[in-house]
């Protein structure tokens, strides 16, 4: 069960969607969730003599700190209404980046919502950079959802893709509340390499059988890529079952987190138009 649940303000146009979300969830598994407004406060300009204070600085942050509570206030009358236990922090990033303060703040909750945007862009940026911040170092799964996109919760439907990896393994069980609740859950194995250090003579029984145990309904599908990009298999699967979420392994390297995540992560983070549970 998740009962502590964290959404950062993106300043995207996703951020409502993942709100929703983030509430659809909470009330389901009796959680109490945190929406965290960001605020980054840019550091001044440094002189020949150091950092020096800039009247205009002070009056940006000032700027700054006001818009973000007005931010507060407003988030706040937004879950006046709803029946879980919620609350709005506002964090103030001056010499950290907010990615890393939201991962800070991911480190005492189960899991994270947070805005997804769809295609490479300006937004894509700043999405990204939250997801590989908290993906990376907040040692908790990241729930990424795209722009205009709304399921049921719980799903019921879901596609898990396993590789035997420690991302995976991490993502299967972070995923357990989810995927025991679904209706059915798909296993997708993509491009099996059969043997001991694989994926076993029957791919992905081990893995399905290990989540049966748990009250999972679980099948088993296995595919080939025929030379297209893995991301396209999971989503164009996804979409023929019709499922309502995804769940993969989350790689990425911490000190380039901003860019350099594996080529599934970054393909699926702008491509995916449903709800995608990482772990890493």
């Amino acid at each position: 069960m998740f009962k502590d649940i964290v959404v950062p303000i993106t300043g995207t146009s996703g951020d409502s969607y993942a709100l929703n979300m983030a509430l659809d969830l909470a009330l389901a598994h009796e959680a109490h969730l945190t929406v965290m407004e960001m605020v980054n406060l840019p550091l001044p300009v440094a002189g020949p003599w150091g950092l020096m204070p800039d009247v205009s600085m002070s009056d940006l942050y000032q700027q700054l700190r006001e818009q973000g509570k007005a931010n507060v206030a407003v988030l706040k009358k937004r879950l006046e209404k709803e029946t879980v236990s919620t609350e709005v922090r506002l964090v103030e990033a001056l010499f950290s980046e907010p990615s890393r303060l939201a991962a800070h703040c991911a480190h005492y909750a189960d899991l994270a919502v947070i805005a997804g945007v769809l295609g490479d862009s300006t937004e894509g940026d700043i999405s990204r950079t939250y997801f590989g911040g908290l993906l990376v170092e907040s040692g908790r799964p990241v729930l990424v959802i795209p722009p205009r996109c709304k399921v049921p919760v719980p799903p019921k439907r879901i596609v898990a893709a396993w590789r035997p990896t420690r991302e995976c393994a991490r993502a299967f069980h972070d995923a357990l509340p989810l995927l025991a609740a679904a209706e059915s859950v798909d296993v997708l194995v993509v491009d099996p390499v059969r043997g001991e250090l694989g994926h076993g003579e029957q791919p992905g029984a081990d893995i399905a059988a290990h989540l049966a145990r748990h009250g999972v309904r679980v099948n088993v599908q296995v595919r080939q890529s025929h030379d297209n990009r893995i991301a396209s298999v999971l989503l164009d699967h996804a979409a023929e079952m019709r499922a309502n979420m995804l769940v993969v392994g989350g790689y990425g390297h911490s000190r380039f987190r901003e860019w350099a995540l594996g080529g599934v992560t970054r393909e699926l983070l702008f491509e995916a138009n449903l709800p995608v549970f990482y772990s890493h």
